[in-house]
């Protein structure tokens, strides 16, 4: 039972992740990056969708049916005309629709999930090779139990997938790293796999370039530092490996033969250094660049889509003071929700202020205790190697964040989503330094100041006090993060963006009266947005209610194209009806006070104005 005790605890961890990823997986509204999701998954494009004209509501939610005649192809060139995305995750998705029934909701909901449980038996593996099978099983149920792993995988987006193709990537990366530090040759079976998970990386998200940059950026930032000081990494200094038998050597003698001439010994020892420093360096570098040589047809691709408006979204970055700090706060609360995440979105003060406060004594509790566990990692020679190599992984792909914001201009750290790419580094970590038994962080501190002020040697945590000491703390932090998931699946944290549900909620103010929702767009990103409003409404505004009619009108060049084109309607019944203006853009004093639908007067109500992101104001036609 003792050999089995991992992989029974494994198991349970995986049915747990599971349960977390799979609860209530269909209840929550779809927002945006998910209707275009769902769009060129189902093998449409947005000729689907009916533009400039009012239509029944339930048209619009027709669109949504699978194209089961799309190929991957046909989905990937969609992909790079109308979207700003590599084509993996959609043509997967694809597949998946095809051999999955229920709703197209659940259906690519369910795939993501998926995903997500595949990261926590990846991390496993990552653990286990870096560290230990108990540091494994560790990283394991902390990936399991992240609210923002959970979020994530509850996402009908291409987040758990390069999540766990970048796992993978590290499980090679971390074994190439004690190849290369304890100057073994390279497997090939190692470094064919890394070279195929890197290229399936860099077609299924653009950031996954990041990391893989990230990871050949330590590569060298680690042989470098051991060419200067090898003992640091706790590597012997001077042991050469053995050269393969070749027809140059002589196995009896321990030499050379060339012509009458011998070579001594040690110099065979420095050709057998050099020909396996080439060969090692040789199938390194074939190992980075073939995913590179891979992706060079999709390049011209990736080149348009940086220039695309769709990418507009990023907020760019202000040189001023304040928001250059902004950046920095947004990344530490996107590292806060890694550990914990209790209800401070849209909820009364009573239930807010106290989460606030609960979640910043936890992660002060939590940061005293997990800094000298992560030092009694990187501080073992036994892990030391690993801890380093993860450390400085994610450290590198913090800074070419860090680049980007300050120096493109782009602030990519305003979606707390973003932070997938580094965040299986940090888990890898947490898993390793979860298992080790630290000072209590509110008496050791006190203790370690005396100590060091009496001359004494202050207290220090080493891998020598991982086991049942260790459980307290550990066992906290995954309650914590027990809890926190909960708050995920119940909708009461990561809440979607622009609120569909609160949005058709109040568009369907009067459930008995007639509706028009009409949408101004300027690009399809506003109709996609416009989309997510409208299922939600189709949810509420049952079929034996009076007639709900939908429109989307172009708003180029102004909002006047929109209201001339309200004039021409026709078909509304008798009665009188509501009119929703759904207007990106439009600020509250720039709506008419009066409007044209068909052929009566709709007048503007000023109780009846709200803004969830984007403004929308209702008008009552008599």
């Amino acid at each position: 039972m003792h050999r089995y005790r991992p992989y029974l605890s494994l198991a349970a961890i995986l049915i747990l992740g599971t349960v977390l990823r799979f609860a209530q997986l269909e209840a929550k509204p779809v927002w945006l990056d998910e209707i275009l999701t769902g769009l060129f998954s189902l093998g449409q494009s947005y000729d689907k969708i009916p533009l400039d004209a009012v239509l029944p509501l339930a048209q619009f939610a027709d669109i949504f049916t699978l194209n089961s005649t799309a190929s991957c192809g046909q989905i990937a060139a969609t992909v790079a005309t109308e979207s700003t995305h590599p084509p993996l995750f959609f043509c997967l998705t694809h597949e998946w629709l095809s051999g999955v029934r229920g709703s197209w909701v659940w259906q690519v909901r369910s795939l993501c999930a998926l995903f997500g449980v595949g990261a926590i038996a990846a991390m496993y593996g990552l653990n286990r090779i870096a560290f230990s099978n108990k540091a494994g099983v560790m990283g394991a149920a902390v990936m399991a139990v992240s609210p923002f792993a959970v979020y994530l995988s509850q996402e009908a987006r291409h987040y758990t997938l390069p999540m766990l193709l970048i796992i993978l990537s590290l499980m090679g990366f971390i074994q190439i790293q004690k190849d290369l530090h304890h100057r073994e040759k390279l497997s090939p079976v190692v470094g064919i796999s890394w070279a195929i998970v890197n290229t399936l990386g860099l077609y299924t998200h653009y950031f996954f370039l990041l990391a893989l940059v990230a990871e050949l950026l330590t590569i060298l930032a680690l042989i470098l530092g051991k060419s200067f000081h090898p003992g640091r990494l706790g590597l012997p200094e001077n042991s050469p490996p053995a050269l393969p038998q070749t027809g140059l050597m002589d196995s009896t003698s321990n030499s050379i033969s060339g012509g009458d001439s011998r070579i001594a010994p040690t110099e065979i020892k420095v050709i057998r250094k050099s020909y396996q420093e080439t060969v090692t360096w040789l199938s390194l570098g074939g190992y980075s660049l073939l995913p590179l040589l891979l992706y060079l047809p999709w390049l011209p691709t990736l080149h348009n889509h940086f220039s695309r408006p769709e990418t507009d979204w990023f907020k760019p970055f202000e040189p001023s003071w304040v928001d250059s700090v902004t950046p920095i706060f947004q990344t530490l609360a996107g590292w806060v929700v890694m550990i914990v995440a209790f209800p401070v979105e849209n909820q009364p003060l009573w239930i807010v202020i106290p989460s606030a406060i609960l979640m910043l004594l936890w992660c002060g509790y939590f940061l005293l205790s997990i800094v000298p566990r992560i030092k009694a990692v990187v501080n073992n020679k036994n892990t030391r190697l690993s801890g380093l190599s993860l450390l400085l992984f994610t450290a590198i792909v913090l800074l070419e964040y860090l680049t980007i914001v300050y120096g493109l201009g782009k602030d990519i750290t305003s979606a707390v989503r973003y932070h997938f790419i580094y965040y299986p580094g940090i888990c890898a970590l947490l898993g390793a330094s979860l298992i080790i038994k630290p000072p209590n962080p509110l008496t050791k501190t006190r203790f370690s100041i005396l100590a060091r002020a009496g001359g004494l040697r202050p207290y220090s945590p080493t891998l020598q006090g991982a086991g049942a000491g260790a459980g307290a703390g550990a066992g906290a932090f995954l309650i914590v993060g027990l809890i926190s998931s909960v708050f995920v699946v119940s909708n009461w944290v990561f809440q979607k963006p622009y609120n569909p549900a609160g949005v058709a909620q109040q568009l369907n103010l009067e459930p008995t009266v007639p509706l028009v929702v009409v949408v101004g767009y300027e690009n399809m990103q506003e109709v996609a947005l416009g989309l997510s409003f409208a299922l939600e409404l189709d949810k509420i505004r049952t079929r034996d209610l009076p007639e709900t009619g939908w429109a989307f009108m172009n708003r180029s060049p102004s909002y006047q194209s929109v209201w001339e084109n309200l004039g021409s309607v026709s078909g509304l019944p008798p009665s009188p009806v509501n009119l929703w203006i759904v207007a990106p853009g439009l600020r509250q004093r720039e709506y008419p006070p009066q409007l044209g639908l068909g052929d009566r007067l709709c007048t503007l109500d000023p109780s009846q104005y709200y803004r969830l992101g984007i403004p929308y104001q209702l008008y009552r036609c008599k």
